[in-house]
Parts: C-alpha cells; structure tokens; sequence
C-alpha cells in the first residue's frame, strides 16, 4: 500500500478548483470529460488539477478502454481530517488554558 503525505494531500485541497473535484467524486465515480462539463472547464484543467489530487492520493484512476474513471480516496481523506481535528483540539485546549490564565490574573489584581 503506498503511503501519501500529509503535506501533499493539504497542498491538494489548497485550490478551490479542486475541491470541486473532490466534493463531485464525493458523489461517486465520474469521467474526466464528466469533470469537465459538470464543473465547466476544459480537459487539460481537469488533467492539471486531477495530476495533484492523484499525487495527494485523494483520487484514484482506472483507465476502461478510452475511458479514464476517477474516485475518490477517502483513506487519505481520513488522514487528513484526523489531522485536522488533532490540530484543533490542541488548540481549543491551549485557548482554554490562556482563557484561565487571563481570568485568574484579573482576580489577582
């Protein structure tokens, strides 16, 4: 099983285009030509920004004759959104402790 990095999947869903993407995948699986008139742009963007979403490892391909069919990952999806909530929770903790910090210094004075 090859392993994607954080880093790569977080630069992939750093463009608005392909979140796109990844929000009609969430639907189910599409051709590049159906990425493309669903979301009205050209094949070349599709390939563009699917280029960085495959490297991320949040779209999979598999080609059935001329047909290029894409999905999405939701392993990576997983991973990142487990990132994200540990991120969060480090900091609604830190936020909480500075919350008490501030509240017991203006008791002190």
């Amino acid at each position: 099983m090859v392993k994607y990095s954080l880093d790569a999947s977080a630069q992939a869903i750093a463009s608005a285009p392909r979140r796109e993407i990844i929000e009609r995948l969430s639907r189910g699986p599409a051709s590049m030509s159906d990425l493309a008139a669903e979301l009205g742009v050209t094949l070349p963007a599709v390939d563009k920004h699917l280029k960085v979403l495959l490297d991320g490892g949040l779209v999979t391909k598999d080609k059935h004759g001329r047909t290029t069919v894409l999905r999405l990952n939701p392993g990576s999806l997983q991973e990142l959104g487990a990132w994200a909530m540990s991120t969060r929770l480090m900091w609604s903790n830190l936020l909480d402790r500075f919350e008490m910090h501030v509240i017991d210094s203006t008791k002190e004075t």
